[in-house]
């Protein structure tokens, strides 16, 4: 703890004062008042940061005074049109000095705009959107966007920002525990989110058993929640949405990073391959944390081995004025081995090619075709049974999305199909020592095939409507082998009469439209109401024997027995802004119906099983709750209170003993935590300094536990209570961090020190049961993955860019 101390007052010491800039007027002048003046000129540029020559997204354009509505784009492209004459035009964003011009336009024109970093502004901790008071006037429900930036002001675990974990900080987001991976939305599975890159599906998205997200930070630059309310352009999963939009190369000049932290090393280059036209991007991460397994005490861990790397490639190409076309891959893969007794291993790689262009003043078009390949395994290592068992999915996605838009009105229009190929699940010995025979299972394959059109409408300045309409047909898709079972019985291994095999062509199609709406009503300037509904269709979902996610779940698509799942999700809250939009007020409630879920059976074989219909039970499930917000997001001092209230349960619908779980009633799901609070503080040290506080607290969640034990023939015999009856023990956890620009280098660099769990605290992971000594009966013991303080150090250091060069 010393040491800790000592950091902390060392990291503060090294702040110094810095002065802030006060920007000039500027005075343009285009064209001139002659001849026949047309009604509108319009005037367009890019906004550029003045140090790193990076674009700049988000920048409120205010006319003659007024906020406009418009902002500039990922790629700093702005574009407005103006009457002819003088006009005073302001360029605002919250972490940059504002920029004010005074032009006369008599023609069409290209003005850049050069913004400059707020020298108090460092990395701040605001959760915030674009518009100031986006929260207030956006018409959808349960928007959450962040950016990169905000992001690394959390406190992280060894460090790293994380995207996962900085969304679980978030009102409504949650996770079973740690060491699990993916995040639960309102109440929802972790399968019931759709993970996109730039709107490319994601199927794996965690590193180190889900303690670290795949993606790396320093490639991110914005990422968008969708909790209660999806737009219509997406589909395919039954809870939320989440849009992680990657960062474009700079096409300026040729800039990069390094960094080294406990847990990785990284390194981040980008630059232009043709100035003002073609840009590139590249980051990597790899793990170095087995030199942390070397120093525990335990023997087994200290036996252990976790590795993993990412790689992303971007390319970004702007073709014409207008068009642009972006080629981008991120690659992933993990190695995980707990001593000799079993081990995992997974990679993923997703590739996509996005064209984005303007047809001309209200038309634009997006385009998007993408690969996906994720494969896993795991393995017992030791023995005569030493075996790996390997499977996966592949996939493609290709997408188009046509959409007008004047100032009050925008509709959106397109098509979006995905074709699913499930990996053949393979069982084949781990050594030459091995007696385990080579075992294949083939998988299914699916297509899914979505239309769907979207409007968001400004009724008037107090209302606003977004609507859309999805119509989805999927086809499971041979070859495949469907089984038959007997009529009057359940779908078992025992009731098994038959079977049909497919060569080809479709199996089973299943269809369903999904209204989609979201309605704001303004009760003054800084007040609105604001509900919505949604129906969503999922046709594939991830398989689990075990209480929480894992990288190694198994991905099952829709078929002839397992339906596709169907949510109706409702919403309604009331925000509330004060004090020019420095604090944020929210309160929001929601419900959720959801048919055809899937839950596992007792003891369900879940892999190298050729009917997987016999060993999981269809039900329903439904969640409800209300998330309460309060939220600083101006000052030397900024962050936020987020309160959740959410249960989650399910009931399985057989009418067979054997499909249904606690007797057909309700029980609380495995991610079923009914109260969770978080507290983020973050203080400005000036002139370089941030220190930021996370404190979180959750209930315990759901878990099965032994009621009782009885000895027959010297063996003792567990008796179970009903599904998820008891909880583990509540859980509590303290982070702190402190970052500091500047430190050795003017050019840019920064060194972070954060301790994870301050208090040491053992939160339970689990809770097992074994026998006590010489007694006869088994007693519970707590499981804590993270039962220690976890204190990391990381520097990173910037070149080239700009005015460094």
């Amino acid at each position: 703890m010393r040491f800790t101390l000592f950091c902390i007052l060392f990291l503060f010491t090294i702040s110094g004062l810095r002065s802030q800039v006060i920007p000039d007027s500027l005075k343009y002048a285009f064209g001139k008042a002659e001849g026949t003046l047309q009604e509108s000129y319009i005037l367009t540029g890019k906004v550029i940061d003045k140090e790193t020559g990076e674009p700049v997204e988000g920048v409120g354009l205010h006319l003659d005074g007024f906020y406009t509505g418009i902002n500039s784009d990922r790629f700093g492209t702005y574009y407005i049109t103006l009457s002819p004459g003088f006009h005073r035009l302001t360029f605002r964003h919250l972490s940059k000095i504002p920029v004010f011009t005074e032009l006369t336009i008599y023609s069409n024109a290209v003005m850049n705009t050069f913004m400059t970093e707020k020298s108090y502004e460092l990395e701040g901790v605001v959760v915030q959107s674009d518009e100031p008071d986006r929260n207030v006037r956006n018409p959808i429900t349960g928007v959450t966007k962040l950016t990169t930036r905000e992001l690394r002001a959390i406190p992280a675990f060894l460090g790293e920002a994380d995207i996962f974990k900085g969304l679980q900080l978030l009102p409504g987001v949650s996770s079973v525990g740690e060491g699990t991976s993916g995040i639960n939305v309102r109440g929802a599975k972790t399968d019931q989110n759709l993970l996109l890159m730039d709107e490319a599906i994601v199927l794996s998205s965690n590193h180190a058993l889900g303690f670290l997200s795949a993606f790396n930070a320093d490639v991110t630059e914005t990422f968008t929640l969708y909790k209660g309310n999806l737009p219509a352009t997406f589909g395919g999963r039954a809870g939320s949405a989440l849009n992680i939009e990657m960062k474009p190369g700079s096409t300026e000049s040729w800039q990069g990073q390094i960094g080294v932290g406990t847990s990785n090393g990284k390194v981040l280059l980008e630059g232009p391959i043709k100035k003002d036209k073609v840009g590139l991007i590249f980051g990597g991460r790899i793990s170095n944390a087995n030199w942390l397994l070397r120093r525990a005490r335990d023997f087994d861990i200290q036996n252990s081995q976790l590795d993993f790397y990412d790689g992303y490639l971007g390319l970004n190409w702007k073709i014409a004025q207008g068009h642009n076309l972006e080629a981008k891959t991120l690659l992933t893969g993990d190695y995980f081995k707990f001593s000799d007794e079993f081990g995992y291993d997974w990679s993923n790689r997703v590739s996509s090619l996005n064209y984005r262009g303007v047809l001309g003043e209200n038309w634009s078009i997006k385009a998007l075709f993408a690969d996906g390949d994720f494969s896993n395994s795991f393995f017992d290592p030791e023995g005569l049974d030493a075996a790996s068992v390997e499977n996966g999915m592949r996939y493609q996605q290709a997408k188009a999305t046509l959409t007008w838009a004047n100032e009050k009105l925008a509709i959106n229009s397109g098509v979006e199909a995905v074709y699913y190929q499930g990996k053949d699940e393979r069982r084949s010995p781990f050594s030459a020592e091995s007696n385990v025979l080579e075992e294949k299972i083939g998988k299914e394959r699916g297509l899914e095939v979505g239309l769907f059109s979207s409007l968001e409408w400004d009724i008037s300045e107090k209302t606003g409507l977004v609507g859309g309409l999805r119509f989805v047909q999927y086809n499971q898709l041979g070859p495949d082998t469907v089984y038959q079972y007997n009529e009057i019985g359940p779908i078992a291994t025992e009731q098994i009469v038959g079977q049909e095999i497919f060569e080809g062509g479709s199996i089973q199609t299943y269809s369903g439209l999904e209204p989609r709406i979201s309605i704001r009503h303004n009760l003054d300037q800084n007040a609105s109401l604001k509900g919505s509904y949604a129906r969503l269709y999922q046709y594939i979902q991830s398989i689990s024997n075990t209480f929480g996610p894992t990288p190694i779940d198994l991905w099952q698509l829709s078929t002839r027995y397992i339906p596709p799942q169907r949510s109706d999700n409702f919403s309604l809250g009331f925000f509330r802004n004060s004090k020019d939009n420095k604090w944020e007020f929210s309160l929001d409630g929601f419900y959720r119906i959801t048919q055809n879920q899937i839950e596992y059976r007792d003891f369900a074989q879940v892999f190298l099983n050729p009917h997987m219909e016999t060993e999981v039970v269809i039900g329903e499930g439904r969640a409800y709750g209300a998330e309460f917000l309060i939220k600083k997001n101006l000052g030397v001092v900024t962050g936020w209170l987020a309160y959740t209230y959410s249960r989650s349960f399910f009931r399985s619908q057989g009418q067979f003993e054997e499909t249904q779980i606690n007797g057909g009633d309700w029980f609380p799901s495995n991610y079923d935590k009914p109260h969770e609070v978080n507290f983020i503080l973050s203080r400005k040290m000036y002139p370089r300094g941030l220190f930021n506080l996370s404190i979180n607290y959750a209930t315990g969640r759901p878990v099965s536990a032994v009621n009782a034990s009885y000895v027959v023939n010297s063996l003792i015999i567990p008796e179970y209570s009903e599904r998820n009856q008891y909880r583990i023990p509540d859980y509590f956890r303290v982070d702190v961090s402190y970052t500091v620009e500047k430190v050795f280098s003017k050019k840019g660099d920064s060194l972070n020190f954060s301790i994870y769990n301050l208090f040491g605290r053992r939160n339970a992971y689990s809770v097992f049961w074994q026998k006590d000594g010489d007694s006869r009966q088994l007693r519970p013991y707590r499981l804590a993955v993270l039962g220690s303080i976890f204190p990391s150090i990381t520097y990173s250091i910037q070149f080239g860019g700009g005015e460094n060069e």
